[in-house]
């Protein structure tokens, strides 16, 4: 949602009266896969502190980053959250920021919303427990490297800190003989590098515990530990490689809180309460309603035991579909659990060796999908699906790869009961290793990706908008929708057509859209054997640019598991910031350009002006082949010169290099001007196909002849402009057909002509004869297969 303050409703006064005020660069940022260097001016924010907030509550809190500047509002996707302007310069920014105290816990995400348009996802905690600065992070003297140095901590709190390069944090706390404390590290969670490791020293300086990864918090952790003794401890905090960074801020919760990480079962039926148990917490079943997901489906449920300071956030899941939770013992097929189609299979892994089994009956053809999940409701299990028979015998079976859950589509081969076999793939157990496991049959779906998570739009403009469609079984138009999004603000294409993936729309706002922010979210919706099938567009937000190693190039937008799995309300929408109009605007005139490899084509943009506007608009092309592919240079390049008011038309230059692959992809151009104090950048879109320059066809591609026969055959040479050169040929034939091993189609002609003769000795039946085109393009040789020629020889 939105938390907009007279920032930008004085921006809109000062546009509309342009007044000497208005000095404020004004930037529209539209993230559509750019490479790292295209980053280097982007509103940015690397650090937020404190990195939470407490509800019922009003926290300062200050970004830190680049472009700042102007700095008018905060976005949430948390829209009960307030926030109001305190400060703000290039590179920092203040907010107060108040929560109601019936929040939600758990984490959400903020963008600084400026005159240039949004930052990118920085992520927050909504928390319950007093804040307390590390005085290290706040007072650059105050020094808490050594144990002597410890700051002391009054509990509960949660302390807020900084993890530098080497860093050693101490907090000194003093308990109680016999008092259980709890312990949680929110870092890795922020969307940072950071890998914590805490140690508890007694007043002697000994180790009492070290603690490192839960893995279903990531590289965060969160324990309780009983103290034998009264006395002052001391907590070292560090990175567990001791590496750093003035960005890897972090949230120490101390106190009395839960340590239990999951739920089971992890979903609720909508429009029901349920009792749902906690692995690891040690009070009775808790009461949990589908009214807690607030708007989405996927939330966070406030666990707090009754004597607890402060609750923590288990995630958890709306379903429509019933839920069966394993009993024990249900190690083998005798003793398997029956269970519905649909339905959500939940179990647990206690004991070392533990495997659970789940029956149901199946009609012979029936096509059952089973996936299993784990890391998104926080259990560390690594799941195996095995269907078996009656007999036990192993039908097929899958795990996890790379970051995915467990996915197994199984065809029963007759009819009668089937069994589920979830194992642990390699025997782990506690009380967090939960599982679930969706069962249904197979029925269409479709899965909708959008291509960025936050837009600025001028008013009577647009942005463009790229959805990308993955289809199960329903190959229907699509129809899409906005919620969320004020009158005047609509999408320019509303359909997906039938069996299309890919789809570059647009979100357009008319001039009756006053400037502000907006949350909205794209609905896709098609019907298939008159049932609906719908899902919502989901986004994967830039949170940490830093280069992470893990995608093709190490760039900012290859999201780590940490930045994979984001919090629900941050990954199904998209932050909009509607700015004042553009006094100038582009359209690219054509809407796909065919480059030749090893050549070059053009494309050409048209520019619009309001009267009087003089400034000339600078454009960049990006996108697929203009970009780096590993270790690859980008094998098309872009030239476009700048229109002005004297050249509101001009000519861009795509050029194929070396090894250019043969594809179509969508490429974003995006001009860049200024009016007065502001700088406005706005995007368009076309599709790039690159070819061979030529492509090579039998004028007539199946003759027939009698043995002894001649006839006279055209090769055809497609050529693509501006490719003009000759093409050497090379012709290969079996025994008995006769042609001529080599021919030219020579610069400036489209064919040539040759005899194909057959022997008297030659069989009748069918054969081919195979063209290979050979050509010198630019420096390159250019090696086609063309369309063989077939040879039918009578009797």
């Amino acid at each position: 949602m939105c938390c907009w303050w007279p920032g930008l409703t004085n921006l809109w006064r000062m546009w509309n009266s342009r007044s000497p005020v208005w000095s404020v660069p004004l930037l529209t940022v539209v993230v559509l896969s750019l490479p790292v260097e295209y980053l280097a001016a982007e509103i940015f924010v690397e650090r937020v502190f404190p990195p939470c907030v407490r509800r019922g509550h009003t926290v300062r809190v200050t970004f830190t980053g680049s472009e700042l500047g102007g700095a008018s509002a905060l976005w949430s996707s948390a829209d009960f959250v307030n926030a109001k302007l305190i400060a703000a310069d290039s590179d920092r920014v203040t907010f107060d920021i108040r929560t109601p105290s019936e929040a939600p816990v758990g984490m959400y995400g903020f963008r600084v919303a400026t005159h240039s348009g949004l930052s990118n996802l920085h992520l927050f905690a909504i928390d319950d427990l007093p804040i307390r600065s590390e005085q290290e992070t706040v007072q650059a003297d105050a020094l808490n490297d050594r144990p002597a140095q410890a700051q002391p901590v009054s509990l509960p709190a949660v302390v807020v800190g900084t993890s530098r390069q080497s860093d050693l944090d101490h907090f000194a706390i003093n308990v109680e003989a016999g008092q259980r404390i709890a312990f949680e590290v929110v870092g890795s969670r922020l969307g940072k590098a950071f890998d914590p490791v805490i140690t508890i020293l007694n007043e002697r300086g000994r180790a009492v515990r070290t603690y490192d990864n839960d893995p279903g918090l990531f590289f965060d952790f969160r324990f309780s530990h009983t103290f034998e003794s009264a006395g002052r401890y001391v907590l070292r905090l560090h990175d567990s490689r001791y590496y750093g960074s003035e960005r890897w801020t972090y949230m120490l919760r101390i106190g009395r809180f839960p340590e239990s990480r999951v739920a089971l079962p992890s979903t609720v039926l909508r429009h029901t309460r349920q009792l749902v148990s906690f692995p690891g917490f040690a009070d009775t079943h808790r009461e949990v309603s589908s009214a807690d997901a607030n708007v989405t489906d996927r939330f966070y449920f406030g666990l707090r035991g009754a004597e607890d300071d402060a609750p923590v956030w288990i995630p958890m899941q709306i379903s429509t579909w019933p839920s069966t939770v394993e009993a024990e013992p249900n190690d083998d097929t005798k003793t398997a659990a029956a269970s519905d189609i649909p339905g959500n299979l939940h179990g647990s892994f206690d004991v070392p060796g533990d495997e659970d089994w789940f029956q149901f009956e199946l009609q012979k053809g029936t096509v059952v999908e089973l996936r299993s999940e784990t890391r998104a409701i926080g259990s560390p299990a690594d799941i195996e699906l095995a269907v078996c028979d009656a007999n036990a015998m192993r039908l097929p079976s899958s795990d996890d790869s790379d970051f995915e859950d467990a996915r197994l589509t199984f065809e029963a081969p007759a009819d009668g009961t089937f069994y589920l076999q979830v194992t642990e793939l390699v025997r782990k157990f506690g009380t967090p290793y939960i599982y679930r496991v969706e069962v249904a049959t197979r029925r269409p779906q479709i899965s909708v990706s959008a291509g960025t998570a936050r837009l600025t739009i001028p008013r009577s403009t647009r942005q463009p908008l790229p959805l990308i469609v993955q289809r199960t079984d329903f190959d229907g138009p699509i129809e899409l929708s906005l919620h969320g999004a004020p009158a005047g603000m609509t999408l320019h294409t509303t359909e997906i057509a039938s069996e299309a993936t890919e789809l570059t729309t647009a979100l357009v706002v008319d001039d009756s859209v006053p400037p502000g922010l907006h949350t909205i979210r794209v609905v896709a919706t098609g019907t298939a054997d008159e049932s609906s099938v719908s899902a919502v567009a989901a986004t994967a937000p830039l949170v940490d640019r830093v280069p992470t190693e893990r995608g093709p190039h190490g760039e900012a937008f290859e999201l780590r598991e940490d930045q994979r799995r984001l919090p629900p309300t941050v990954s199904d929408r998209i932050a909009v910031l509607v700015v004042p109009e553009s006094p100038w605007d582009f359209e690219i005139v054509e809407h796909d350009v065919v480059v030749p490899r090893y050549i070059q084509a053009n494309f050409t943009i048209r520019t619009t002006r309001q009267s009087g506007y003089d400034q000339p608009v600078t454009f960049v092309a990006r996108g697929g082949l203009l970009e780096r592919d590993r270790l690859r240079e980008a094998s098309v390049t872009s030239w476009i010169p700048e229109a002005t008011l004297d050249a509101s038309e001009v000519v861009g230059v795509l050029k194929s290099g070396v090894d250019t692959l043969l594809k179509r992809h969508r490429v974003t151009v995006t001009g860049s001007a200024r009016d007065g104090g502001r700088l406005l950048h706005l995007t368009r879109t076309f599709q790039l196909e690159t070819k061979s320059a030529y492509r090579l066809s039998v004028e007539i591609p199946e003759i027939q002849l009698s043995p002894g026969g001649r006839t006279a055959v055209k090769i055809v040479s497609h050529r693509l402009s501006p490719f003009a050169d000759q093409i050497r040929l090379k012709l290969t034939a079996t025994d008995g057909i006769q042609v001529p091993e080599m021919l030219t189609i020579l610069s400036g002609e489209d064919s040539v002509e040759f005899d194909l003769v057959l022997d008297e000795s030659v069989k009748p039946g069918r054969y081919s004869v195979s063209v290979t085109g050979d050509a010198i393009i630019g420096k390159f040789l250019e090696r086609v297969e063309g369309e063989p020629l077939t040879v039918v020889v009578n009797e």
